[in-house]
């Protein structure tokens, strides 16, 4: 007997969790929504790099833009794209940035917009390869109804507050990674 369609997943750890949690009623979307916030960050945190985010933000911050030409970021972006390297995610954040700013959007909460919309891109194209494979080794109805639990919970959030709660993982996560060089950096004695 199988432990369900979510452990032969061909997806990070995190989306079989989803996958598992979102095919199982007993959750509540809130929880389902949960999952997919801890997926997302997964997939930020292991592809985007912070180069590519420094200059994004240095973008939308118009620091070596001082008059805040939208010609002038978008040429920027084309630059930053090299720095998204083979990162679909990374990709789908310059991209978004661009739209952003041929919108004429060059301000900081823009940055954490097209962070979050390329969140969203990943989510629903991660909620369609979760459809697919169930459909593969389920039922058609089950399939359905796991992918739109998924894409209900990737859609629940605005742009702007995942966009924040990606940053914010990847911030404490590098900040849990520093290394202790000092004296007084060793373990603490209470």
């Amino acid at each position: 007997m199988s432990d369900g369609p979510h452990r032969s997943l061909d997806l990070r750890k995190q989306w079989k969790k989803l996958a598992e949690v979102g095919d199982n009623q007993a959750y509540a979307n809130v929880e389902v929504a949960q999952a997919a916030a801890t997926a997302l960050a997964s997939d930020f945190i292991n592809e985007v790099s912070w180069k590519l985010l420094n200059m994004l933000k240095s973008i939308f911050s118009c620091s070596d833009n001082s008059l805040g030409s939208p010609e002038i970021a978008l040429q920027q972006l084309n630059d930053a794209r090299a720095l998204a390297g083979g990162s679909v995610f990374g990709q789908n954040a310059v991209s978004c940035s661009e739209v952003l700013v041929a919108e004429g959007r060059l301000e900081l909460p823009a940055f954490y917009d097209a962070i979050g919309l390329a969140a969203k891109m990943r989510g629903l194209a991660n909620a369609k390869a979760v459809e697919e494979h169930y459909l593969r080794k389920s039922t058609v109805k089950r399939a359905n109804n796991v992918a739109s639990r998924i894409k209900s919970a990737v859609v629940s959030f605005s742009e702007s507050s995942l966009g924040t709660l990606l940053i914010d993982a990847r911030s404490a996560i590098s900040q849990s990674r520093k290394r202790k060089s000092g004296l007084d950096d060793g373990v603490q004695i209470a």
